[in-house]
């Protein structure tokens, strides 16, 4: 076996690390015996040498079994988790739970705190009054056996390796490779025992990645390592260009979730088609035998049945949140509203533009260690294509601190623009399914 000083070399050199070689670094990490000096070269390595399929899997699985992680078969249900590459205004996992254990999937959810444009499911949840995200691994098994799912986000004894790497990439500069991005996101996954896995991967304007090829590139990067391991999955490449549904933000985007699964017919269309074609394509995963027609029928009957709300309250409960008391912080927001100075056609509203005045507001972080205002944010009161009268509320921003809302308001004001000129409809969220 090389040295760790042998294997950077190596690496450095362009030549190919073998699977023992990589579980052996990776042991290293997390023991101690190799630096976070030597860990940074082998990412920046990595990032411009690239890493192959074979590296890419051995990576994973070496950084999934870095820590502790629960079993597949855990129970009789079809484990099926969901993951986003992130977006702005995304909150559909905190539907697709609901709705895909009401459709008899287990869901063992581990999530991660935002950073950057996009917001943290975690972030999500812990504005939720007394909501916790932090288990140990016996009693995230125990709620898995007595309600079928939880919501959490990566304690420290979950892909360990993950954690220590994803901070070096950050403050390195190497998080865009593909084949780091690949086993950070899926080292996690696995370590849930799943079955199977469907991947969001957003494209747009407002997303990660720009471009479809980027998504396809890093879609088949995250195919091929599932396929290795035998966990089936399914890819939904969808539009990330506007703001999903009404709210960006972490609080008000827990409350437009909580009433979306309460009056569907009254939820935001493209949430509804985006929560709706993800959760059917879990429903597939976990039941191959069902086909899409199938699929999304339950799905709608679980929405409007009211069973995937009465599993979201059980949700808030389980974790030890309060939802009365959640409404009560939620009314008790101080809001800047922006009204429409003249009659027409409100025009396209660009999703990175309103994450920069989401992240004024105090919705995100630009390092791991800033804090978040869980009750700021930004509710659009009309859409793209909807005819707005001067004096009609666009939109409200809330913020915890007065000086920050009215610096979001000002920096969002401008982006609500009418027009006289009639708008195209809306395309399909869905742009491609693998």
């Amino acid at each position: 076996m090389r040295t760790t000083k042998e294997l950077l070399k190596a690496k450095r050199d362009g030549q190919t690390l073998s699977n023992d070689e990589i579980t052996a670094f990776i042991n290293g990490v997390v023991n101690g015996d190799v630096t976070s000096a030597q860990a940074a070269a082998f990412c920046m390595a990595a990032c411009t040498r690239g890493l192959d399929a074979a590296e890419t899997a051995a990576l994973t699985m070496s950084m999934t079994h870095s820590g502790d992680r629960i079993e597949r078969g855990t129970t009789s249900r079809p484990a099926v988790d969901k993951h986003s590459t992130g977006g702005v205004g995304d909150k559909t996992s905190l539907l697709l739970v609901p709705l895909a254990v009401a459709c008899g999937i287990t869901v063992p959810m581990i999530s991660g705190r935002g950073l950057g444009h996009t917001g943290g499911t975690v972030d999500k949840l812990e504005s939720i009054v007394g909501y916790r995200t932090a288990f140990d691994l016996d009693a995230l098994r125990a709620m898995l056996h007595q309600h079928g799912f939880f919501m959490v986000g990566q304690s420290s004894d979950i892909a360990p390796a993950d954690k220590v790497i994803y901070a070096l990439r950050d403050a390195t500069g190497t998080v865009e490779n593909i084949g780091l991005i690949t086993a950070s996101i899926l080292s996690k996954k696995f370590a849930e025992g799943l079955d199977g896995l469907v991947m969001d991967m957003k494209v747009g304007r407002g997303a990660f990645m720009r471009t479809l090829d980027d998504a396809h590139a890093l879609a088949a990067s995250l195919r091929d390592v599932c396929a290795e391991v035998g966990i089936a999955a399914r890819f939904l490449f969808t539009r990330m260009d506007q703001p999903i549904g009404r709210a960006v933000g972490n609080l008000c985007e827990v409350i437009e979730s909580e009433a979306a699964l309460r009056q569907p017919d009254a939820a935001a269309p493209d949430l509804v088609e985006l929560t709706e074609a993800l959760a059917a394509a879990m429903v597939q995963t976990a039941f191959p035998e069902r086909d899409a027609t199938a699929a999304l029928e339950g799905v709608r009957h679980a929405w409007r049945s009211g069973a995937a709300l009465d599993v979201f309250y059980r949700m808030v409960e389980i974790h030890g949140g309060d939802w009365h008391a959640t409404l009560r912080r939620w009314n008790e927001t101080p809001a800047k509203v922006i009204i429409a100075e003249t009659d027409g056609v409100l025009g396209d509203i660009d999703a990175m533009a309103v994450a920069n005045a989401g992240m004024t507001a105090g919705v995100g972080r630009m390092r791991e260690t800033d804090d978040v205002d869980p009750c700021a944010g930004i509710v659009f009161e009309a859409r793209t294509g909807q005819t707005v009268h001067a004096g009609d509320v666009l939109a409200r921003v809330y913020a915890s601190d007065s000086g920050r809302r009215e610096a979001a308001a000002e920096q969002l004001r401008p982006l609500l623009k009418t027009t006289t000129a009639p708008m195209e409809s809306e395309p399909s969220m869905i742009i491609e399914v693998w």
